[in-house]
């Protein structure tokens, strides 16, 4: 795939060191918060790492951060990252990147979106297994396909297991299926998912919630 940004390694080494910069996007009384981060700093990058593993286990080697690709995905303006906090600590994350960084790799050739500059790719998400099903992960999602359509993306694509794009609200397409996906011995789909209805005029949005209601 495709790097998001090119930097040396002693940016990295710079960049690393300093503090985490962020934005509070949606908070509730549950002292849960989600944030777009504008920059990791070195007291995130170890929890953003233990994170990733949960991801590893779902599809390859590949999704498992280092402190190098942590610095190309968590990458914002030219990523759209966000994390979840619950009482201090990150718990999840989720990181939307332009299509057009992947258009060398095969499995996107599908999308006749690939050059348009208006999909945005869900490269990665992920809450710690004890969250689930407490509404935190639904939260994360919301807020970011509403910075999505803020950034006036009209789609949202991703490669998830097969069967997962079908419990997706709105309209929803499967534009091609993988078997075997990158040697998982699993199915995958890639899916192109419309943010916006066809023949539905965009609303203009107040920025995304200040607060969630979770």
């Amino acid at each position: 795939m495709a790097d998001p940004a090119d930097k040396t390694g002693e940016q990295l080494t710079l960049e690393i060191a300093e503090k985490t910069r962020s934005r509070i996007i949606a908070s509730s009384s549950l002292n849960f918060q989600i944030e777009l981060m504008e920059h990791v700093g070195e007291e995130d990058t170890p929890q953003l790492i233990l994170i990733s593993e949960h991801l590893v286990e779902e599809f390859t080697e590949d999704v498992r951060l280092t402190k190098t690709s942590i610095r190309k995905y968590f990458n914002y303006p030219h990523t759209l990252p966000f994390v979840a906090r619950q009482s201090g600590e990150i718990i999840g994350y989720i990181i939307g990147v332009p299509l057009e960084y992947f258009s060398n790799d095969p499995s996107f050739q599908c999308d006749r979106n690939l050059g348009e500059k208006n999909t945005l790719y869900t490269y990665a998400f992920v809450v710690f297994q004890k969250y689930k099903g407490s509404g935190f992960a639904k939260t994360l999602k919301r807020v970011y396909l509403s910075w999505a359509k803020k950034k006036g993306f009209k789609y949202v694509s991703g490669h998830v297991r097969e069967g997962v794009s079908q419990r997706f609200t709105g309209s929803v397409q499967i534009l091609q299926r993988f078997d075997n996906w990158h040697g998982t011995n699993k199915r995958f789909e890639y899916y192109r998912r419309l943010l916006v209805p066809q023949n539905q005029p965009e609303t203009p949005e107040q920025n995304p919630p200040l607060v969630a209601k979770i």
